[in-house]
């Protein structure tokens, strides 16, 4: 009893040195913005003339008041003057509410550099017989100061905008509520499930043991809420933009949680399991399984931690509103609490699963069944891939996902002797590895090919113009092509098609299409894929090879210079 509690304790010094560094990070950040990023007071002074009238943020006019955008700086609180009731041609309320005469809105502004200018762009509309949009932009000069008084007649957060300091503790009941019902959600349920299945498979411990496992897997869960708040808070007030779920918009994160869910799969079907025969065994410490069930919730964590549920999203918009940091901070604890409350009502009644059938033949039935479960949890990241990256690209992840299961069913048929082993558990790595290269780099930019889809006015325009034109015959169906797709993301060949201006044309085949199908015969083809490239200035038309590379692109380019 006294090792369990001793490893317990260490476990707890680990985890709170991991919360930590958040904290401390977080500290450093808020030190620094406390003495290199000030706070200013501005007044945007609006000046209206007789007859004029420009529209507030209330009434039917709302959408045309002044909006401002500013650079280098965060809006921490915004007022704006009463507006008064607009009148009809008729002498009667027009329903439009606004300004008549000159008025001011306050902006309390956090500057994020000192060292650089903070711009503003400001677009209104005024009106008077008809209404005359307007925009003007520049850099933030010091005119005439606000005096103290005027300042402290500002009464800030009584105008339209919300108030950025919320009630605590509404924020945190609801972000406790709203963390428990983030285990209902389909991207969270796998996992949690997963992790009940396997404290299920330890109920013969004892009571001891049970509650440290549901309490390893309940800190694994808040350490990352903490650690993910506090890096989103601490970056915030530097990057612009930045919100709950930022980490999911990087293909590599996601990318990385589809393997997971994957191992994860392939582990409930027994795929995993190392023999080798000739290698020394290792005995692992069964209190191992401790880090183990750490490392699960922090899992979980990750999960849910892209999901925002009903009420854990309305505590993570008072989270990133509010203006203090530790309240942030208390938010994020509490909606990582809320998260992990199976495991914390584990903790507290370890006897619960000791309620739960023993361990036995369904316990096997039930793990064949978590891997499908777990598969079933592959299709959320692969979704959000198909919509992050290259059709191509996301071709070959899905390729070199099936690799690393083909590698790991081979493991389980040939582990048993060395030579095969080592082989196989190269294919897995090299798979993974490979994915994660497809992934990361590179992922769709506003500096990409700009395709447009065929129709004969395109084709038969930049033939009259002599425009370079660029076919490409594809289909969905068809694999060379999204291997061949992969070319077109390199940045050499991006640069060719836009220094030579030539117009990219997408011909989908995926689907029955007579003009396409004529298309084809036409240039002596009869199936894709299938590249055409018209120099322009009347030449004639360039079919290149069916397997496409970055230097048959080049030759192509260079061979149509040259006619």
């Amino acid at each position: 009893m006294c090792r369990v509690v001793s490893l317990f304790h260490r476990l707890l010094c680990f985890v709170a040195l991991l919360v930590m560094v958040p904290y401390a990070c977080l500290a450093s950040v808020t030190f620094r913005t406390l003495f290199d990023q000030p706070i200013v007071i501005v007044s945007a002074d609006f000046h209206v003339k007789d007859g004029e009238h420009m529209s507030a943020l209330e009434g039917k006019g709302r959408s045309s008041a002044p909006r401002i955008t500013w650079t280098n700086a965060e809006v921490l609180d915004t007022v704006w003057p009463p507006s008064v009731d607009i009148m009809g041609l008729d002498g009667l309320p027009s329903g439009y509410k606004g300004y008549t005469s000159d008025f001011s809105v306050f902006y309390k502004l956090r500057i994020l550099n000192r060292d650089t200018p903070v711009s503003y762009d400001v677009s209104y509309v005024v009106c008077n017989e008809s209404c005359i949009p307007k925009r003007e932009s520049g850099d933030l000069v010091l005119n005439a100061a606000l005096t103290d008084e005027e300042i402290a007649d500002i009464k800030w957060n009584q105008s339209d905008t919300p108030s950025q300091d919320l009630n605590l503790l509404t924020m945190i009941i609801l972000g406790l509520l709203g963390g428990v019902i983030l285990n209902c959600m389909p991207c969270v349920f796998p996992v949690i499930l997963m992790k009940i299945f396997a404290l299920v498979k330890i109920s013969n411990e004892q009571k001891q043991s049970v509650r440290v496992h549901g309490l390893s897997s309940m800190l694994g869960m808040i350490s990352v809420f903490v650690s993910l708040g506090a890096t989103l808070t601490a970056l915030r007030p530097a990057v612009s933009g930045l919100g709950w779920g930022f980490h999911m918009q990087n293909p590599l994160v996601v990318y990385a949680m589809l393997i997971i869910f994957l191992v994860c799969s392939l582990h409930f079907w027994g795929l995993l399991k190392l023999n080798i025969r000739g290698l020394p065994r290792i005995k692992i410490p069964a209190q191992s399984g401790y880090v183990v069930s750490f490392l699960g919730g922090a899992i979980g964590a990750l999960a849910s931690s892209a999901c925002v549920g009903p009420l854990s999203g309305v505590a993570v918009a008072g989270a990133l509103l509010s203006s203090s940091a530790m309240r942030s901070l208390a938010i994020f604890t509490a909606i990582g609490v809320g998260a992990s409350a199976p495991f914390l009502g584990i903790a507290i009644f370890p006897r619960i699963i000791s309620k739960l059938p023993r361990p036995g033949k369904w316990v096997s039935t039930l793990e064949e069944f978590m891997g499908f479960a777990m598969l079933l949890s592959c299709v959320w990241p692969i979704w959000i891939l198909l919509s992050q990256i290259s059709q191509a690209r996301f071709v070959l992840i899905i390729m070199c996902c099936i690799g690393a299961t083909m590698f790991a069913w081979l493991l389980k048929k040939l582990g048993r002797k060395k030579n095969f082993a080592y082989v196989t558990l190269t294919g897995i790595c090299v798979s993974i590895i490979a994915g994660g290269y497809y992934a990361s780099s590179p992922q769709r930019t506003h500096t990409e090919i700009q395709w447009v889809d065929y129709s004969d006015k395109v084709l038969d325009d930049a033939k009259i113009w002599k425009a370079a034109i660029f076919l490409d015959f594809t289909a969905s169906w068809c694999l060379n092509c999204q291997f061949n797709e992969t070319v077109f993301d390199d940045e050499d060949i991006i640069l060719e098609f836009q220094k030579r201006n030539i117009k990219a044309v997408k011909c989908d085949w995926t689907n029955r299409d007579e003009r396409i199908t004529k298309l084809i015969r036409e240039y002596g083809a009869a199936a894709v894929p299938l590249y055409v490239y018209y120099p322009g200035d009347g030449k004639d038309f360039i079919v290149l090879p069916s397997m496409l590379t970055k230097q048959t692109i080049l030759d192509a380019f260079a061979k149509g210079d040259a006619r």
